[in-house]
């Protein structure tokens, strides 16, 4: 059987050209978003396979499936673990460790903001909360503290919005979503053309 049209699960039970193609579709497509956010092209496409599979599997059918090194996948292993949306486990008897990925969507959600925010958001914030302080005694950078003090405002709301957000638990989210889903009012009924139907 060509593993790369019908690869198999790692159960060892083959997966069907169908399943095949939508697994493949999604882990592209998690490539290229990964790309786009700055992260390890092979980090997305791991999550990617392990979340949409739903299974265990091993570093080295991880390493097959997605025909990329040894050391590559170790690497990004390791950083989602670090992320927390992906965790590790061992089956008795066995000697190899198996990875699996968080499947909760909102856990999933709050760890990759939680990530985000320490490694993007609290550095940006930090530089610009220096760069306010140190305008604030010296008159002549009273322009320059006049651009960084709206923009500090505003990753600050961001910062505020982020950590509710983070707090907030799935049956909230629930609520939440329900709240943003009410319909909106109809628009008024426009006026009618001259001449037109009555």
């Amino acid at each position: 059987m060509d593993q790369s049209l019908t690869p198999e699960k790692p159960d060892g039970l083959p997966a069907s050209p169908s399943a095949v193609a939508l697994i493949r579709k999604f882990v592209e497509h998690w490539g290229m978003m990964a790309r786009a956010w700055g992260i390890n092209a092979t980090m997305g496409e791991l999550f990617a396979l392990l979340y949409i599979t739903g299974d265990d599997w091993t570093a080295e059918d991880l390493r097959s499936w997605l025909k990329v090194s040894r050391g590559n996948v170790s690497m990004n292993l390791r950083e989602l673990l670090a992320w927390g949306v992906v965790r590790k486990s061992h089956r008795a008897g066995e000697r190899r460790e198996l990875y699996r990925a968080e499947t909760d969507v909102w856990t999933l959600f709050r760890r990759i903001l939680t990530e985000r925010k320490r490694r993007e958001l609290d550095p940006t914030l930090t530089v610009l909360d220096s760069l306010v302080q140190l305008s604030e005694d010296d008159p002549e950078l009273g322009e320059l503290r006049a651009r960084v003090e709206p923009l500090r405002q505003f990753f600050g709301m961001i910062d505020g919005l982020s950590v509710r957000l983070m707090a907030l638990e799935s049956r909230d989210i629930i609520e939440l979503s329900e709240i943003l889903a009410m319909d909106e009012p109809a628009p008024p009924d426009r006026p009618k053309e001259p001449g037109g139907p009555v």
